[in-house]
């Protein structure tokens, strides 16, 4: 049964109900015709001018803009695929020439990824409003479109640096086992340079060697590993024996290795001047596997994978970096009025290496090969003191510089702030 006191409102309840459904109607009638014209949409890279034909449009419909990512692929350059978005060449030109500023256009990697939002300029051509590439992990370069005029912004992760410890038990190689704890590649190759002076990791290394290293790491926001810096305290037990290096920065601003009593770990050449590589053949008398008699091999031959980085054994300026006989694609350094050496049947040269500049110890000079007269990918390496041909396996190398006065003070100062790090990250 129906209350009487709903009975006496039922007729009030009925015209309300009939009048909201009346205002409902005209409501949208009045959106459905209701025109908007320049409607401002901000976003944190610039100001998008859009216009709507009515507000269901607006609420449903995003921008006119199209959104595209491009993977550039070989025989690709990024004009052609701006050209093929119908971009006119005059905007396409001025989009390069303002990329130029951060980036070589002639040396984009293949699968470089490019973020493209276009608009619709007229039937036939459109128009860039923003572009986008991610230089690495770090850098990212955005160009966008302000007032018709096209601006560049860099935007650069914020990183935090810390230091890191890593140590294992070699039980294969170096390399295997330092993969095994973690360790990036380009660490392991510059713990192997530093220790490079002192230890031949193909010939020295043996069974249940320790390794340890300190080096910094840089980290976002989230705690996500960026990059890796510099190695900061490096140590090895090699057949019983225990070594020591601390990075250190003298008053000069030159910096290197260092044992604990202020000898630098460099020395006037480095033992061998590839990693990972087989002695192949020794120094001394031979059947050549090509002339197929006997003769004096005056190097010594390391068997590697063909592309595998060769280092100059010290620094110094480059005498000769060109084709020579049957060393194929042949260096040689002059080191100082005494030493020389020689890398022969390279498959090309490093960046840079040209007769009369400069290198550094352990800089990449070339590639392993097989240029020349040659059987196999490898390298031949040379050791010349006073324009004569040596052993470079039984060479006694002079040692480097040694620290002292203000420069060995303030070593030793930094060398005991290292080690109270280290035992800090040790024990945690």
């Amino acid at each position: 049964m129906i209350s009487t006191k709903y009975r006496q409102n039922l007729p009030k309840i009925t015209i309300y109900s009939i009048i909201i459904i009346f205002l409902s109607a005209a409501l949208t009638l009045i959106i459905s015709n209701y025109k908007f014209t320049n409607l401002e949409l901000v976003n944190n890279d610039h100001v998008i001018l859009e216009k709507t034909s009515n507000l269901s449009e607006f609420f449903f419909n995003e921008s006119n803009n199209s959104k595209s990512v491009v993977n550039i692929k070989r025989t690709q350059t990024l004009e052609k695929i701006l050209l093929n978005k119908k971009i006119n060449k005059e905007e396409v030109s001025s989009v390069l020439s303002e990329l130029s500023k951060y980036l070589n256009l002639k040396k984009i990697k293949i699968n470089q990824v490019f973020e493209i939002v276009t608009s619709r300029k007229n039937d036939k051509e459109n128009s860039i409003e923003r572009l986008t590439i991610q230089l690495d992990n770090i850098n990212t370069v955005h160009l966008i479109k302000e007032s018709d005029v096209f601006v560049i912004k860099k935007i650069e992760k914020v990183l935090y640096k810390k230091n890191h410890l890593a140590e294992g038990l070699i039980s294969k190689s170096l390399y295997h086992s330092a993969k095994k704890s973690q360790i990036d590649d380009e660490v392991i190759v510059e713990f192997a340079r530093v220790f490079g002076f002192e230890i031949d990791f193909q010939r020295d290394i043996r069974k249940n060697d320790i390794f340890q290293i300190v080096y910094e790491q840089y980290v976002d926001d989230d705690g996500e590993l960026q990059k890796n810096g510099k190695i900061i305290y490096a140590y090895m037990k090699n057949d019983g024996k225990e070594y020591s290096l601390y990075y250190f920065k003298d008053k000069n601003n030159r910096d290197g290795y260092f044992f604990p009593d202020g000898k630098s770990v460099e020395k006037a050449l480095m033992k061998t001047p590839i990693n990972g590589a087989r002695l192949s053949s020794k120094f001394g008398m031979r059947k050549h596997p090509i002339l197929g008699y006997n003769k004096m091999h005056k190097g010594t031959d390391f068997a590697a994978r063909r592309g595998t980085p060769i280092m100059a054994s010290g620094s110094g300026v480059v005498e000769r970096a060109s084709w020579f006989g049957a060393y194929g694609k042949y260096i040689r350094i002059r080191h100082n009025s005494t030493y020389k050496t020689a890398y022969a049947h390279l498959s090309k040269f490093g960046r840079g290496v040209k007769v009369g500049k400069k290198v550094r110890q352990g800089q990449i000079i070339g590639y392993v090969g097989s240029t020349g007269r040659s059987t196999g990918p490898h390298l031949h390496y040379e050791v010349l003191i006073r324009n004569k041909r040596v052993n470079s396996q039984r060479l006694k190398l002079p040692s480097g510089r040694i620290l002292k006065g203000i420069d060995r003070e303030n070593f030793e100062v930094a060398r005991i702030k290292i080690d109270v790090m280290r035992s800090s990250l040790v024990s945690n």
